[in-house]
């Protein structure tokens, strides 16, 4: 018997799949594309975390839950039978409507909902469909272990379960990448989708995503924050930490667009670029970011109007054996050649961020992370950052959580959920 090789078979699903979605958008006459997030939503899908013997994840999950369901329905992924009891129990002791929160059997690995799950494209018929990228974990495992080839099937494992087609792609990107203005427009950060498909360019990159979204503009950003580096380089510019599982610069830590015409960019102080080497380099990226977007322009040749947001004040934790992000990141090969012991203390700096909010229907979940005995500046930041937030957005509910024990895990809210628009 004639043994294909893999690729040629990997390729021939592909095109399979995309001869069945060609054929359902010549008989709707219309093109799918992934509206913007502050569109409405029939649900928001959230996955209830896998890994949480010491962090806490739980907690900010059911706080976003608690928050969302007054606004909008949610379908929560759950590995199987048991384990969708005991979710099921949880969520009767924490008052949850039932009502609200279908249970979905979707098995996964972690919960980064935006960046490995499902990826809801609609057209002006209100039919959806999913688009499927490749996932190899933040660029830091290879593409074919099991844990990632776990996640890499999620998309489709959701698609099997509402009964969607499947837009396939070959290339390798994050949802947390990518920003849309629901107007043909797309943000991402270059050093991200380069560093996820090397051989790939950036026209053939532009292309790739024209073609699976439809946009007819993308607004290349450059570099992402300095406290959210690819997990596995090693200790953080200035040798004082680690990153903890980290992206490598997603676009949602630091750049969002808030309405059609308007983006919402982070901006550091001159004061916060003089504390430290980490402080220089988030100061100039944002710097050379807020470039970029002044001389950005929508598909009609407008300008965007930019708003500053505060970023967060730096946090730290210190991690040990007992954490079951450190065993993680002690596993890692770091290419600047350390080595974490067994028995080793290391202090991890936090992705936290106010950017890596929610937006859903009459409401916007935020992060705030002042709490009694922290620094009188993380409370000012919080402030001043639900403030914008409420100018923007004066109609919906505007929510503060803290998802510190989120941002551990090397993300934030809208890392760990993705809308699916209404029909």
């Amino acid at each position: 018997m004639m043994k294909f090789p893999i690729l040629a078979v990997l390729g021939f699903i592909v095109l399979l799949n995309a001869c069945l979605l060609n054929a359902k958008e010549h008989v709707s006459a219309d093109t799918f594309v992934f509206p913007a997030e502050f569109e409405e939503h029939e649900s928001v899908w959230l996955a209830w975390p896998t890994r949480d013997i010491t962090e806490r994840k739980q907690d900010v999950v059911l706080e976003m839950i608690k928050a969302l369901t007054p606004h909008v329905p949610l379908d929560l992924m759950v590995q199987d039978l048991n384990e969708m009891e005991e979710v099921s129990d949880i969520l009767t002791t924490q008052n949850i409507p039932s009502s609200k929160v279908r249970l979905r059997i979707i098995p996964h690995d972690d919960f980064w909902v935006r960046d490995m799950g499902p990826i809801f494209l609609i057209n002006s018929k209100k039919e959806r469909i999913i688009a499927d990228f490749g996932f190899n974990s933040w660029g830091c495992s290879p593409q074919y272990g099991a844990p990632v080839m776990k996640d890499e099937q999620v998309d489709r494992l959701v698609a099997r379960e509402l009964q969607l087609p499947v837009k396939r792609s070959w290339l390798i990107s994050e949802g947390g990448d990518r920003e849309f203005n629901g107007k043909g427009v797309m943000m991402a950060t270059e050093a991200v989708e380069l560093q996820r498909n090397p051989g790939w360019t950036k026209e053939r990159l532009e292309a790739e995503f024209k073609r699976v979204f439809n946009v007819q503009k993308i607004i290349w950003l450059s570099k992402g924050l300095a406290e959210d580096p690819l997990a596995n380089i090693g200790k953080l510019p200035g040798g004082k930490y680690f990153s903890t599982w980290t992206t490598g610069g997603h676009t949602d830590e630091y750049a969002r667009f808030v309405k059609e015409d308007t983006v919402l960019l982070i901006e550091f102080t001159k004061e916060e670029r003089d504390e430290d080497l980490i402080g220089k380099i988030n100061y100039e990226n944002m710097e050379e970011n807020f470039s970029i977007l002044k001389n950005a322009t929508d598909i009609h040749g407008k300008h965007f109007k930019i708003i500053r947001a505060p970023g967060a004040y730096p946090m730290t934790r210190k991690l040990n054996r007992d954490s079951q992000v450190f065993m993680e990141l002690k596993e890692l090969e770091y290419k600047d050649g350390t080595v974490i012991g067994i028995d080793d203390t290391i202090d991890v700096m936090l992705p936290s961020s106010y950017l890596n909010f929610l937006i859903t229907n009459g409401a916007v979940l935020i992060p705030a992370y002042w709490e009694k005995g922290r620094s009188e500046i993380m409370r000012q930041k919080d402030e001043a950052f639900k403030k914008i937030m409420e100018e923007i957005y004066p109609n919906r509910e505007i929510i503060q959580i803290n998802p510190e024990d989120v941002n551990l895990g090397g993300g934030g809210m809208h890392c760990i959920s993705q809308q699916m628009p209404a029909e």
